[in-house]
């Protein structure tokens, strides 16, 4: 996931603003475009799913898993993981590869 790193507000306090509430309303509404800009870009890229195709077949829904699981337990905590994330959204279910 990539942080999102938002610019500093302007300062009110700023002797250029105390004189000119309109110079910090501009001010106010360039930063709010960049943190707008900074919010959308980096949610395009958090959010779109793994270009990799996960295909689950038929199993039996585990969503609990310790040291003493069989293999076939954590075959079915697995393919329970990738079936709540293609859900979410997370993983998808066709390839996709496509740079954004």
């Amino acid at each position: 996931m990539k942080r999102v790193v938002l610019p500093q507000p302007p300062n009110p306090d700023e002797p250029a603003y105390k004189s000119n509430p309109l110079l910090l309303a501009r001010a106010n509404y360039q930063w709010m475009c960049r943190a707008k800009g900074a919010l959308e870009d980096n949610s395009r890229l958090n959010d779109r799913p793994m270009g990799q195709q996960f295909a689950v077949g038929s199993f039996t829904t585990n969503t609990t898993i310790s040291g003493t699981s069989t293999g076939t337990d954590v075959a079915n905590f697995i393919a329970s993981l990738v079936t709540a994330m293609e859900a979410k959204g997370l993983v998808s279910q066709t390839v996709s590869r496509k740079a954004g």
